[in-house]
């Protein structure tokens, strides 16, 4: 952050931020995608008679609710880099029209 006038100066990588919000979002279909069940079961199944089994299988679902959380709220971290970024170009555009303006008034 530089300074100009003793306040602090906020400097935003649009290009960055709009990469995260992309790469967040990729990642969130990547964890939506995961399907942990058939590998639980398949786990527990393996173990017929074993409560280690009986408490895998009954952690199956849960996992994969778990799965959806995670990914839900990666996307809502995606939305948001995104949606910052919009804001910060729309601030940005807004100051310097104000700025050509009053510039131009001025004269």
């Amino acid at each position: 952050m530089g300074r100009t006038g003793g306040m602090p100066m906020l400097k935003v990588d649009l290009d960055a931020l709009r990469a995260l919000g992309t790469a967040l979002t990729d990642t969130a279909d990547t964890v939506g995608s995961l399907d942990p069940v058939a590998p639980i079961v398949a786990a527990a199944d393996a173990m017929p008679n074993s409560a280690f089994g009986d408490v895998a299988r009954s952690a199956a679902m849960p996992t994969l609710a778990a799965y959806r959380v995670v990914g839900v709220r990666i996307r809502e971290m995606a939305s948001a880099s995104l949606a910052s970024a919009d804001s910060y170009e729309d601030t940005d555009r807004a100051f310097s029209d104000q700025l050509v303006r009053l510039n131009a008034e001025g004269r």
